[in-house]
């Protein structure tokens, strides 16, 4: 679509010289987990649908107040001062995998956060409630650079996703999804649950393919599309400057009174263009907007008769 990914004046084209150092961006992303992780109904769905029932009995735990009541072994825990609930292999064995865009286009933002500090808190709090929950959880980052941590669990594996998440330097380049999926499927393992977090804006290679192979492997593939208000909505405030997301892209005036119309039709056909072409290749669909409250958004996601896994 015409001006696909061009930035106003309310949001230059960001430096990443000029963003907020990194250990406090850590710290602010922490404090924004904790936060959202205390509305845990978000928390509770996600146990719901990522603590599968298990085929294979392997042992009993002390219960947690985050577990499912149905679960309590209440001839164990009868004369016990504790709880304990049943544990299966299955739930044991299942990891979740997150995949990171972290190039150019999610460096834009006229909200509070820019879409990159808005992925890297929602890819924080998918990681603090896998840990949370008993499941290894690791991350891959795709921009002009890749890095791919592998599944573990414990506090220390939420600490190093917090830190890959908001290390600028792997920030900048383009998407490149097919390269992604490649690396995926040959590195991770099948019982995984995987997480694409991206805008969906100038996403490179043939991954739609690869998707559907993925979606043969993986257990389960959900599409988070992240998106800043002006990703698909035109401000009606006469001339604007805009600039190109990728370096060297230049800039230009628009009166965008005259195109507003047009280009919120182009970027609606394009979002659901992207929706289907996701879901064709096997994934679910959820789209955030970054001015929303996310925990609030995966709950109701789980709580729909499509979101179950």
């Amino acid at each position: 679509m015409f001006l696909d990914n061009m930035k106003g004046d309310n949001s230059e084209g960001v430096n990443k010289n000029d963003l907020i150092p990194p250990e406090k961006l850590r710290k602010q992303v922490d404090v924004e987990v904790k936060r959202v992780s205390d509305l845990f109904r978000f928390i509770l769905k996600y146990k719901e649908h990522f603590q599968p029932s298990g085929v294979e009995f392997s042992g009993l735990r002390q219960y947690l107040p985050a577990d499912d009541a149905s679960r309590i072994d209440w001839k164990i825990s009868a004369g016990k001062p504790e709880l304990y609930v049943k544990e299966f292999d299955e739930e044991r064995d299942m990891d979740v995998f997150i995949i990171m865009d972290v190039s150019d286009t999610m460096l834009f933002g006229t909200a509070d956060k820019l879409k990159s500090e808005y992925a890297a808190v929602v890819a924080s709090a998918l990681t603090y409630a896998s840990v949370d929950a008993g499941i290894d959880v690791g991350i891959g980052m795709w921009g002009e650079e890749s890095r791919i941590v592998t599944p573990q669990g414990g506090t220390d594996q939420y600490q190093r996703v917090l830190h890959e998440v908001t290390d600028y330097d792997i920030y900048g380049g383009k998407f490149d999804l097919e390269e992604a999926m490649n690396d995926v499927i040959g590195q991770i393992k099948g019982n995984t649950s995987i997480f694409i977090i991206s805008d969906f804006l100038e996403v490179e290679g043939d991954w739609k393919a690869k998707m559907q192979l993925a979606n043969e492997k993986f257990r389960h593939q959900m599409a988070v599309m992240v998106r800043d208000l002006r990703d698909y909505r035109m401000p009606e405030a006469g001339n604007f400057r805009f600039e190109s997301s990728s370096s060297g892209g230049g800039q230009m005036v628009v009166d965008t009174t005259k195109i507003k119309e047009e280009f919120d039709r182009e970027a609606d056909i394009e979002e659901q263009r992207m929706k289907e072409k996701l879901t064709g290749g096997g994934a679910s669909f959820l789209k955030i907007d970054t001015r929303d409250e996310f925990a609030k958004a995966f709950a109701s996601y789980f709580d729909q008769e499509g979101g179950g896994w």
